[in-house]
């Protein structure tokens, strides 16, 4: 019985890691001055340099019914089942879109992940071990989803401004933040909707290692099989410190993964976003 892991291209991998793990995505919308295009046919660096300059928003959409309706009935054609990752339903009509285009067929599994980005990725490499392992569709659905509710996915934030010219902060916020040198955190809460966590103070390096060891000391009971670091933009020197960092906390890998505009044009330039599992280790033996 054949399976296939699918996702929303809000799984941040790169076009080598959906490869590398055959996972076919379902690629989000982006609109720019009125003409639509997928999320990778845009680049962030474009998206955040448009907005600099007129000081626009783009906008951002989920997948259609149609869209959904004929991504799988492809999959459908060459595999027996399709289990795939939307990103969470609070923040998106992605999941209900793709519900709906399933029409309660058995051979499709969707998955309110209740997270986004390095979340789902994390997820579904958790799936992909199970299926690799040689596990039914069952089992494998009924392991993921019992570990969807510890699943850590947050960002920490540098500037305000992209929030508050999509409407999502007000001026007085902004100044605050600005005139204080907060770094607030953004966190998917336990209901798959964003809250505001901790607000760091200071530099911005300083504020993001203070974000990741806050995150790391929280949870007592990581599963250090991986961890998936995920920036908007980045200085590649920084970004092999960070890397560095989080490894000698004793994970066995860490993904790096340059967020998709769906994820990261809203929170602006400088985010960086840590995720892991916090339900402990889970081993995957392969069945005999």
């Amino acid at each position: 019985m054949s399976i296939i892991l699918s996702a929303d291209s809000t799984i941040d991998f790169t076009p080598a890691e959906l490869e590398k793990y055959h996972i076919p995505v379902v690629h989000f919308h982006l609109e720019k001055e009125g003409k639509s295009y997928f999320d990778n046919e845009l680049t962030l660096e474009e998206m955040y340099a448009y907005t600099e300059k007129t000081h626009k928003m783009c906008h951002t959409s989920a997948p259609n019914i149609d869209e959904f309706q004929q991504h799988f009935s492809h999959l459908l054609e060459k595999y027996d089942h399709i289990i795939h990752f939307c990103m969470s339903s609070k923040l998106s009509s992605s999941y209900s879109n793709a519900c709906t285009a399933a029409e309660g067929n058995p051979r499709i599994h969707v998955i309110d992940t209740k997270v986004t980005s390095g979340g789902i990725a994390l997820l579904a490499l958790y799936a992909n071990d199970l299926l690799e392992a040689g596990y039914p569709f069952e089992e494998i659905v009924s392991r993921v989803e019992a570990r969807v509710p510890y699943t850590q996915t947050s960002f920490q934030l540098d500037k305000l401004k992209f929030l508050y010219l999509g409407g999502r902060c007000s001026s007085l916020a902004l100044f605050g933040a600005n005139l204080l040198l907060l770094k607030p955190e953004i966190v998917c809460a336990p209901d798959g909707s964003f809250k505001v966590g901790k607000k760091h103070r200071g530099n911005i390096k300083k504020c993001d290692y203070e974000y990741f060891q806050d995150l790391l000391d929280s949870h007592p009971n990581i599963d250090k099989r991986r961890a998936s670091l995920t920036c908007s933009t980045f200085d590649e020197n920084q970004l092999k410190e960070y890397l560095d960092f989080i490894r000698k906390q004793g994970f066995e890998e860490v993904l790096f993964d340059h967020a998709s505009p769906t994820n990261a044009y809203h929170s602006g330039p400088n985010v960086v976003g840590l995720h892991f599992l916090f339900d402990g280790p889970h081993p995957v033996a392969p069945l005999k």
